[in-house]
């Protein structure tokens, strides 16, 4: 027992900034204080790591161990943002301002969380109304778009349509070609010159003849047909596609409006609810007014707290430090 209320008590020093050492060799008061802040602020690192991980995760979008992260670092700058009252000897005038007003700005964000955890129901009554209001606005640009796009494909398809009928009549009547092929080979020839004495001279010389053949060749039309099919195809493809769009479009961007979780949509949703509603509006100050208090839970105390021996032996060591000095 007495090993657990050690460790309790290393755990409050730790979460308060106290020192141990100079604690345990206090009154039993200066230890009931310590646990007091502890109490207190364990009862605000619950309900901001609950709103920490509850933000993280379904409005940043982050998994269980991010949002755990996100939840932590919120624990952490509530603890930072305590020990500013904690560790000050006396609490002043603009503190306690500054403190209050961070108290009312926290107490008014984690009621908003909170309540749009609460009203979760209505709201999502009240997305589905702007959702179809989304929809219906987006429903016009959107058929437009895909009808444009069935049109260009429409009329992408009937000229390569007319291109392969054409094509077609063509290979019909002719389905081969003739082709005029030249050929061009060298033949010696011999040829007998007399000069002046008579003399006959004979002089081989190789002279050029050209030989014209005609072939019949298929129409080369023909090897092209299988492109355009193919081309026809893809097409076809693609307008069916795009059709199959435009009757999925309405459902498609239900879907998509509805899987964007907006914060500020929520936000406004939950607004709404509370001015149309007096009993949401009492529960939202009833959180408010609560997380309220408990933020300033802390603060209270301090203010309420005289000075036990442990503020006096700090104040007693830092006066004999403070005389070492001196006298060096």
């Amino acid at each position: 027992m007495r090993t657990f209320q050690t460790w309790w008590l290393k755990l409050s020093c730790f979460l308060t900034g106290y020192n141990f050492y100079i604690l345990s060799a206090c009154s039993e008061v200066s230890v009931r204080k310590v646990k007091k802040y502890t109490s207190a602020l364990i009862i605000i690192f619950i309900l901001w790591a609950f709103v920490g991980y509850f933000f993280c995760s379904r409005y940043i979008k982050l998994g269980p161990l991010a949002s755990l992260s996100g939840s932590l670092i919120s624990v952490l700058i509530i603890l930072q943002i305590e020990r500013q009252i904690l560790l000050i000897e006396k609490t002043n005038t603009a503190l306690k301002y500054t403190r209050f007003a961070l108290a009312f700005l926290m107490a008014i964000i984690g009621s908003l969380i909170i309540d749009q955890i609460i009203f979760k129901d209505d709201i999502e009554s009240a997305k589905m109304i702007t959702n179809q209001q989304k929809v219906a606005l987006l429903m016009p640009t959107k058929t437009s778009e895909i009808a444009s796009h069935i049109s260009s494909l429409n009329q992408a398809i009937i000229t390569k349509e007319n291109e392969r009928k054409s094509f077609i009549e063509d290979i019909s009547k002719n389905p081969n070609q003739q082709i005029l092929e030249t050929t061009i080979s060298v033949v010696p020839v011999k040829k007998t010159i007399k000069d002046s004495l008579k003399t006959e001279t004979t002089n081989t010389i190789l002279k050029k003849v050209s030989t014209t053949n005609v072939r019949s060749i298929p129409n080369p039309k023909i090897e092209q047909i299988p492109g355009i099919n193919q081309q026809l195809k893809d097409l076809n493809q693609q307008k069916t596609d795009k059709e199959n769009m435009l009757i999925t479009l309405k459902s498609d961007l239900e879907n998509e409006v509805k899987s964007k979780v907006g914060f500020l949509d929520e936000l406004s949703n939950l607004v709404n609810i509370i001015k149309g509603s007096l009993i949401a509006c009492v529960v939202y100050f009833i959180w408010f007014i609560f997380l309220l208090l408990i933020e300033l839970l802390v603060l209270i105390g301090k203010s309420n707290d005289t000075d036990s021996d442990y503020e006096k032996a700090i104040q007693k060591q830092m006066e004999i430090h403070m005389t070492k000095i001196h006298l060096l």
